[in-house]
């Protein structure tokens, strides 16, 4: 991972993801991009309360946000020897951010759960929904505090490419940290099946089978680790509880996904809201 970027707002969400950036461009030794995006609606709305022309209003905002942003960034640069640039874009806040990610060729993105506008957000889905339903680079949804480096990563996997691809970054992002390969497999309704007449003991034997069969695809998935430092758990239930349930029990710090198709699933949209941990999203 050689670049990295990060959107501000100065929210404490956004607070926690800018120190999970710096501490990861710090174990990859990766350029980090500080990017706060300014939106046309901010600046016609300080205009109004401004004698100065729509241009100034404009620069004068921009000069404001630059300064917010040193100021983050010398309070960490002489702790961590990496390169810190900071960005202020005038723009739709998605759209800054994904081309803002493109233009500097960044490995991933990193948001914060929340952004200033939480509550408008609940009922039009949040900017890290919305970048990564338009982008195509790796998004991390950062919830926790960030004050040690990833040790726990949870990968959910459904034997597609996506999760091999998942595992791979996963891998990458943090090469310490042990690896856990989940997979929550789901048959028909019970009750449906014993409504179409499916006796209890073929139930059970259809839910042994398919346990079976989930364990020796998840088996062949291979996972490039020098200490081998790798586990995997196969359950029956719905993978949005699932994963709930595992981050409690497991103690995960991060989960990472796949995403399949360009649009997002019910799946991942319900982990992002509702994960107790950090969230990662690949293509």
């Amino acid at each position: 991972m050689k670049q990295i970027l990060v959107a501000t707002d100065f929210s404490q969400y956004e607070k926690r993801a800018f120190d999970r950036a710096v501490l990861l461009a710090a174990e990859h030794r990766a350029a980090l991009e500080v990017l706060h995006v300014i939106t046309s609606a901010s600046v016609d709305a300080l205009s109004n309360f401004l004698p100065d022309s729509r241009h100034v209003v404009e620069e004068k905002l921009t000069n404001s946000i630059y300064a917010q942003l040193h100021y983050y960034i010398d309070e960490v640069e002489s702790e961590h020897p990496i390169t810190i640039l900071p960005r202020v874009k005038i723009a739709e806040v998605e759209d800054g951010i994904i081309k803002s990610a493109e233009s500097c060729d960044s490995d991933l993105i990193i948001l914060g759960s929340h952004g200033e506008h939480f509550a408008h957000e609940m009922f039009v889905g949040t900017t890290a929904e919305n970048v990564l339903d338009r982008g195509n680079r790796p998004v991390l949804i950062v919830k926790r505090n960030a004050v040690v480096p990833y040790s726990k990563i949870g990968v959910l996997v459904d034997f597609s490419e996506q999760s091999a691809t998942a595992i791979r970054k996963a891998c990458e992002l943090s090469q310490n940290a042990m690896i856990c390969l989940l997979h929550a497999f789901q048959i028909p309704n019970h009750e449906q099946l014993r409504k179409l007449g499916v006796t209890d003991e073929k139930i059970k034997r259809y839910r042994s089978e398919f346990y079976d069969q989930a364990t020796k695809e998840i088996a062949k998935l291979g996972v490039e680790r020098k200490d081998d430092i790798i586990s995997r758990v196969v359950e029956l239930g719905y993978p949005p509880t699932m994963i709930q349930k595992w981050t409690e029990k497991l103690n995960f710090d991060l989960i990472v996904m796949g995403k399949h198709g360009e649009r997002l699933s019910s799946v991942i949209r319900h982990v992002v809201h509702n994960s107790a941990c950090d969230i990662m999203i690949v293509e």
